[in-house]
C-alpha cells in the first residue's frame, strides 16, 4: 500500500507538470480522487506487465493516461496513433488490379560479330571468317576436292601443316579397341625430326653413321633423368628397355617412351632412324575415339598431299582393333593447321583409296 500511494503521488505531479498551468490544482485533485477511488490502481495488486505501461502513459498527455487494470491504452488513443486508411475507391492512378505484362527494357539492336548466329563464329578472327566462306559447312567433299580446298583457305603467315581428323567407333577404355600404329608417309612431312637413340656396344656407331642425332646408353639415361629433352624420337634397342624403364614417368606423359608397337624400340636401329627421318608418323586414338594425324605440308604438291592422306586412310583401315564393331569409321575431316575443317565423304574416300592402291 505504501507503494501505491507513492506512485499515486508521482502520477499527481506527472499531471501536474503535463496540464496547463492554470488547471494544475484541478488536474492534480482528479488524479488524486482516481487514487483514492481505485481507478488508477485497483485495490488488487495487477500483473507486474502493466507497470511499464504505466509509466509510459505518465509521460503521454493527461487525457490519455488512463489505463485499465491489465495495462491497455484506452481506445481513444490508438486512434490517434493508428495511420489513416484509404479506399481504393479514393483515388484512381489507372491500374485496374490485375497483374500486367512483365517489364522488358528495350535492347539494341546487335552488330559485328555479335550479329553472327553461331555462337563459335563470335569469338574467330576476320581472317577465318573471311576464308570459311569458300566451303559450305554441312557438304561432303571428295579426297581431291578437299585437299585443294584446304591450300585455297591456307592464309596464315606461316607455312602451315596437313592435318587429318578420324572420328572413329572406337572405345578405348578397352584394351581389344585400342588403336596405335605407324605409316611411313610416301612423301615425308615436311619437317625435320631430332632423334636420340638408346643402345650400346657395336650400335652407338651404327646409330651415328644412320643419321642420328644424339647416341648414348646410361649416361644418357642419367641426362633425360636431370630434365634433358632435346629431341622428337626416342629409339632404344631391346637390350636398352630394362633401363628404360626407370624413365616411364618422365616420358610417359610427352609421348615420347619407347614402344614396339610405335616402332620406336626395335633391333634394327639403322632402319628405324631412316624411316623416320623419312617421314614415318604416328598415330593414337584419344580418349574420345579421334585420330590426329598430320600428312604434310601445305606448300605440298596436291598429288603429294593426296598420296599421303591415302596412305594414312589405308593404314587406320589396316590396323581396325579386333573389338571394334558396327561401323567403324564415323566423321573424317580434313584442314590445315589454322583453317576452318572440311567434311569429307567416307564411302568416297575409301573407294578412292583402293583405287589408288590397286
Amino acid at each position: 500500500m505504501a507503494a501505491a500511494a507513492s506512485l499515486c503521488a508521482t502520477a499527481a505531479a506527472a499531471s501536474s507538470l503535463l496540464a496547463p498551468p492554470a488547471g494544475a490544482a484541478s488536474a492534480a485533485a482528479s488524479t488524486a480522487s482516481q487514487c483514492s477511488s481505485g481507478a488508477l490502481f485497483p485495490t488488487s495488486v495487477p500483473s507486474l506487465r502493466a507497470y511499464p505501461r504505466l509509466l509510459l502513459a505518465f509521460r503521454r498527455p493527461a487525457v490519455a493516461a488512463v489505463a485499465d487494470p491489465q495495462g491497455a491504452v484506452l481506445e481513444e488513443d490508438q486512434e490517434q496513433q493508428e495511420p489513416a486508411q484509404f479506399d481504393d475507391d479514393d483515388y484512381d492512378d489507372g491500374y485496374d488490379g490485375g497483374r500486367g505484362p512483365a517489364f522488358t527494357p528495350p535492347t539494341r539492336p546487335r552488330t559485328g560479330k555479335a550479329a553472327l548466329p553461331l555462337k563459335r563464329d563470335r569469338t574467330r578472327s576476320k581472317r577465318f571468317l573471311e576464308i570459311q566462306k569458300l566451303r559450305e559447312s554441312k557438304k561432303e567433299y571428295d579426297v581431291p576436292t578437299a585437299i585443294s580446298l584446304m591450300k585455297q583457305m591456307a592464309s596464315a603467315r606461316f607455312v602451315e601443316s596437313a592435318e587429318a581428323h578420324f572420328r572413329m567407333n572406337l572405345d578405348p577404355k578397352y584394351n581389344d579397341q585400342q588403336l596405335r600404329a605407324t605409316v611411313n608417309l610416301p612423301k615425308g612431312t615436311g619437317q625435320s625430326v631430332k632423334i636420340a637413340v638408346l643402345t650400346q656396344g657395336e650400335k652407338i656407331d651404327q646409330a651415328r653413321a644412320a643419321g642420328a642425332d644424339i647416341v648414348g646408353g646410361e649416361d644418357l639415361i642419367e641426362q633425360i633423368k636431370g630434365g634433358f629433352m632435346e629431341f622428337d624420337k626416342l629409339i632404344a634397342s631391346p637390350d636398352m628397355m630394362p633401363k628404360v624403364a626407370s624413365l616411364g614417368k618422365i616420358l610417359g606423359p610427352r609421348g615420347l617412351m619407347p614402344n614396339p608397337k610405335a616402332g620406336t624400340v626395335s633391333p634394327n636401329i639403322t632402319q628405324a632412324i631412316d624411316e623416320f627421318k623419312k617421314g614415318k608418323v604416328e598415330y593414337r586414338v584419344d580418349k574420345t575415339g579421334i585420330v590426329h594425324i598430320p600428312f604434310g605440308k601445305i606448300d605440298f604438291p596436291e598429288e603429294d598431299l593426296v598420296s599421303n592422306f591415302m596412305a594414312v586412310v589405308r593404314s587406320v583401315e589396316r590396323n581396325k582393333p579386333s573389338g571394334a564393331k558396327g561401323i567403324y569409321w564415323k566423321t573424317a575431316y580434313l584442314c590445315s593447321s589454322m583453317g576452318p575443317s572440311i567434311k569429307l565423304n567416307i564411302k568416297e574416300m575409301l573407294d578412292y583409296g583402293s583405287e589408288s592402291s590397286d
